[in-house]
């Protein structure tokens, strides 16, 4: 016999993870699991996991990487991008196929068959790309049953390529892991897919579970799971609630945040955020670098486990609550024109120098990385009554309201010096806007 049909999975401490060469081993030597692999643009990081850790024999049927276009193409069909989730679906149903009809009958029966397919653009030589891909797998749980798939969308944080194909080996050795031989249940999916990976290197900002294997299940918890833990910066759910990487929601598109809160004097109507969209339409307008204006409801998931129900619009899902980790994390994916639109109360915690003690410039640090290039703030106004009742039940604030009339904008207000300086700089600069009362 060779060492590759006796090799032994190595020993495993119920209370530790396996790293990623036991769990390639481990999915080698499971004789009930058969498949193939097709890779674009990284190399085949997956597969070479298999390949080297022995066993493979067992486990491999055949190992494909379309990276030419052409040859794409006439695989996969044309009319996609490369690195797309239409791709990724077009490759998993062409070899699922092709396994199917090759090994199916012989061994159909005693094996749980699978199609593992990623698609993905690692740093270009010069670092100017969008690094993502998509992975994907259609796989059986048991033999014979309807197949079912696990589609993610992965960002790659590492600053090398090569850091960056050995992210997505481990990424897709750890998923195929856990959906193959661990019977993964929807919910632990997050958590598995980042065992031997830190949260810095890898974001999944985007998971579709489909077929029999998972059903009944929904994929919002999933998503807020990956924000509340680490797992993506943030994730997008679109009005009827289907997730959407953040590079093809926010990509050259002006965008509106509006932060959801369950305080109705830290909320805005949504006659408020529509008026803030249009009025950004019609500043866009004539620039033709602007595809589209788009607004997200801001939730926060860091201290609330359940989280403001904002009806039917678009939900942007974040780990933190400072609105300059919004605004940094918007502007990785389009340049355009970002605004803010919050309430009177919103406003005043932003200059609330205790928000930003871990942050070296402290207050004018984090009022930098909000304000970056073309992020401006709308301050809606707040009921005179309502605002100063907040406001007298924590005095030490400091700020003043002037005038009489019922209802505040942010002209109205000011914080008690130095902070009134940089107060009203922003509003004379126009980085912070007041919107009038109605």
């Amino acid at each position: 016999m060779t060492a590759e049909t006796t090799a032994e999975p190595p020993p495993r401490s119920s209370n530790a993870a396996l790293d990623i060469h036991q769990k390639a081993l481990a999915v080698n030597l499971d004789t009930t699991s058969f498949g193939s692999f097709a890779e674009i643009g990284a190399g085949q990081e997956v597969a070479r996991w298999f390949l080297r850790v022995g066993g493979a024999s067992g486990t491999v049927a055949k190992t494909i990487s379309a990276y030419d276009k052409e040859v794409s193409d006439d695989l996969y069909g044309s009319g996609t991008r490369y690195v797309s989730k239409p791709r990724l679906e077009a490759m998993l149903e062409r070899e699922w196929k092709s396994l199917v009809q090759q090994v199916g009958d012989a061994r159909g029966k005693e094996t749980r068959l699978f199609a593992f397919a990623d698609t993905i653009a690692a740093r270009n030589f010069t670092g100017t790309n969008d690094c993502h891909g998509w992975i994907g797998v259609r796989f059986q749980d048991r033999p014979g049953a309807e197949a079912s798939e696990v589609l993610l969308h992965v960002n790659l944080r590492d600053t090398a390529n090569l850091r960056q194909q050995e992210a997505v080996g481990v990424l897709g050795v750890n998923m195929l892991h856990a959906l193959l031989h661990e019977r993964t249940a929807s919910e632990d999916i997050p958590s598995r897919m980042f065992e031997n990976l830190s949260n810095d290197r890898v974001e999944i900002d985007q998971i579709e579970i489909r077929g029999a294997a998972f059903a009944g299940r929904g994929t919002r918890g999933l998503h807020a799971a990956l924000a509340r833990d680490g797992r993506a910066e943030a994730v997008l759910l679109t009005a009827d609630g289907s997730a959407v990487p953040a590079n093809e929601f926010f990509y050259k598109k002006a965008v509106v945040i509006a932060p959801a809160a369950s305080d109705p004097r830290d909320d805005l109507s949504r006659d408020a955020i529509a008026a803030c969209v249009q009025a950004l339409r019609r500043e866009v307008a004539a620039d033709s670098e602007v595809k589209d204006v788009v607004n997200a409801r801001l939730v926060v998931l860091d201290d609330d486990p359940s989280p403001p129900d904002i009806g039917n619009d678009a939900v942007m899902m974040a780990r933190h609550r400072p609105l300059f980790l919004a605004s940094e994390y918007v502007r990785r994916y389009t340049r355009a024109p970002l605004r803010f639109a919050i309430p009177i109360p919103t406003l005043i915690r932003i200059f609330d120098d205790a928000r930003y003690q871990h942050l070296e410039g402290r207050l004018l640090e984090g009022i930098a990385r909000l304000f970056g290039s073309d992020v401006r703030v709308l301050a809606y106004p707040c009921r005179r009554q309502e605002l100063q009742d907040w406001l007298s039940a924590d005095p030490a604030r400091g700020w003043v309201v002037g005038g009489s009339l019922p209802w505040i904008t942010a002209e109205q207000l000011r914080p008690a010096p130095p902070l009134r300086h940089l107060y009203e700089y922003m509003l004379a600069s126009g980085f912070l806007v007041a919107m009038p009362a109605a």
